[in-house]
């Protein structure tokens, strides 16, 4: 049977999701900006997701804006919020960040503005000093690194900003299973979440932008999303990452906890499966509890993955949207790693459906792919 461990990337879809999917589906929903019967069916359930999602973060609906997915949500914080105003002209940001946090704000850097990388230290963290250094105009950090799963002090980042006359950006994609995302706990203006992380639909995403956050457009043609995002919104994913959210909302504590400890279950297996691996984050370093990564002395993690693969086990190198990338983790280079040590990592990333027996499986398999790799080495020597 087939194990999946890449939440990370994107979650299996929660019935709950399936469910209000097919409901929208099923209605024969039409366009939510025409005027007919069928029009105003679509519009009233896209302004039902858009409460639904406003309530779990503790927001108005009308600072939600739906998009296709958190790397769009990310872009139009950064470059929409830079177009909407002249004076924006440093952004900061840890050097760990998403690839959709980086490459906007290098494309703005490339056209006159100013980006700072934050340093982080071993764990991959930056601090509030660093902020004050960069003097940045935006803020923008992600709430779980996608890689590590490592926490990054938010809050007291947010601070730091704010205290410069900063706006603060969260891209929180990682985190609403596991943590509170309201922009109010967070200190952020602006906060980005996924749909297909949460367990619904892939293809459908929010950016949350509070009363009085200035932000311009990138796509034009249409006044859809209070004029932020034009473009006819799919109401059907949309309806399922509201449900998908508000489950996970709903499960979140208890689901902490139990993922915690299948992590702790699936460490203490890992070390045993494969002699001198290297988990990046130790134990007791804040992180989200789904995500563990290690590197593996002597081997290339994408050939790791692909003899998973075969095992029956989906695991992950790192970020999907890295996937296939000649260069080693920008992340653990960032961190301190080695060119070598980077290209070794494996990611297990974990979630709502996750069970001990998948834990157990996930082991099983890597101490096969060990055994058949050193075997090899042996034999090749």
């Amino acid at each position: 049977m087939a194990v999946y461990a890449d939440y990370a990337a994107t979650a299996p879809l929660r019935p709950q999701a399936r469910a209000a999917v097919l409901e929208a589906i099923d209605a024969g929903f039409g366009n939510p900006s025409s005027a007919h019967a069928a029009g105003r069916r679509a519009r009233a359930r896209l302004e039902a997701a858009r409460e639904e999602v406003a309530a779990v973060l503790g927001v108005h609906p009308l600072e939600i804006v739906f998009t296709g997915g958190a790397t769009e949500a990310n872009n139009l914080a950064l470059a929409g919020f830079a177009a909407a105003s002249a004076a924006v002209n440093r952004i900061a940001g840890p050097a760990t960040e998403h690839a959709s946090i980086l490459a906007p704000a290098r494309v703005l850097a490339a056209r006159g503005r100013v980006f700072v990388e934050l340093p982080v230290d071993t764990t991959g963290r930056t601090d509030a000093a660093a902020v004050v250094a960069a003097r940045p105009d935006l803020l923008s950090v992600a709430l779980v690194n996608a890689e590590t799963g490592v926490l990054q002090d938010v809050a007291a980042l947010a601070a730091a900003a704010r205290a410069g006359g900063a706006v603060v950006h969260v891209d929180a994609a990682q985190a609403p299973a596991f943590l509170a995302v309201a922009p109010a706990t967070l200190g952020a203006d602006l906060v980005t979440l996924s749909s297909s992380k949460v367990g619904g639909p892939a293809g459908a995403g929010a950016l949350v932008v509070r009363r009085g956050t200035v932000l311009a457009a990138l796509a034009h043609g249409g006044q859809q999303e209070q004029g932020r995002r034009a473009g006819t919104e799919n109401v059907a994913a949309i309806a399922g990452f509201a449900a998908a959210l508000a489950v996970a909302a709903a499960e979140r504590e208890r689901e902490t906890l139990r993922l915690a400890a299948l992590r702790t279950r699936l460490r203490a297996g890992i070390a045993a499966a494969w002699p001198g691996v290297r988990f990046t984050l130790a134990a007791d370093v804040p992180a989200a509890p789904h995500i563990v990564n290690v590197t593996l002395p002597g081997v290339v993690g994408e050939d790791v993955v692909a003899a998973l693969d075969l095992e029956g086990v989906a695991a992950a190198t790192g970020s999907a949207c890295a996937a296939g990338a000649a260069e080693p983790s920008h992340v653990l280079l960032a961190m301190g790693y080695t060119a070598g040590a980077a290209r070794s990592s494996l990611r297990t990333s974990l979630g709502w459906a996750s069970t001990s027996g998948d834990v157990d499986a996930i082991v099983a398999a890597l101490a096969r792919v060990h055994a058949r790799m050193a075997r090899s080495s042996e034999e090749a020597a």
